[in-house]
């Protein structure tokens, strides 16, 4: 019981619920746009799918670094941009393939437009689904992770330090006159 408490409160829990919240949100713009474009026939279901996840993507960077991870100022390029857009454009790779096998698939199991189109989306959403896991890891394991520079200092460096601070804090705040 104890270790769920510890898991409840954990920080890993924390980014995990906003890494799915902000997943949602740009799965719902992914999929709105993906039924959208395909839907109305403006694009094919690969074309319509790499609009989808391009329209997602950026909207799914953002809330990952910005909020589930809490990154701030310009991301590194070789440690947070290239991996990040290399399993998010492999990402792209494997739904533009499953969607265009689906609607291979739907166009002879259905005959009329909707259940196909329901159909085609609804492979679009199992694989990112699939997906969600495997980039959580990969994402809070290695692209987001502290680096040994950015890591917290020990506990009892932290409370050296935080003394230290006081100690300087209240040297400055008092004047010279009254210091011994």
């Amino acid at each position: 019981m104890a270790d769920l408490r510890r898991l409840v409160k954990s920080a890993v829990l924390r980014i995990f619920t906003r890494y799915a919240i902000g997943s949602v949100v740009a799965g719902v713009i992914s999929e709105a746009t993906l039924l959208l474009v395909y839907g109305l026939g403006l694009l094919g279901a690969q074309a319509a799918s790499v609009l989808a996840w391009a329209c997602g993507a950026v909207v799914n960077y953002v809330l990952n670094r910005r909020w589930a991870w809490g990154r701030r100022g310009r991301p590194k390029p070789l440690r947070e941009l290239l991996p990040y857009w290399l399993t998010s454009v492999a990402s792209l790779g494997i739904t533009t393939w499953a969607t265009g096998q689906a609607d291979r698939l739907g166009a002879r199991l259905f005959e009329a437009e909707g259940p196909r189109v329901a159909f085609v989306g609804a492979a679009f959403l199992a694989v990112y689904g699939l997906l969600f896991i495997a980039k959580f890891c990969f994402f809070h394991y290695f692209v987001f992770a502290d680096t040994p520079r950015r890591s917290a200092p020990a506990p009892a460096e932290a409370a050296e330090a935080d003394a230290e601070e006081r100690r300087r804090r209240s040297l400055s705040h008092v004047p010279s006159t009254t210091r011994e």
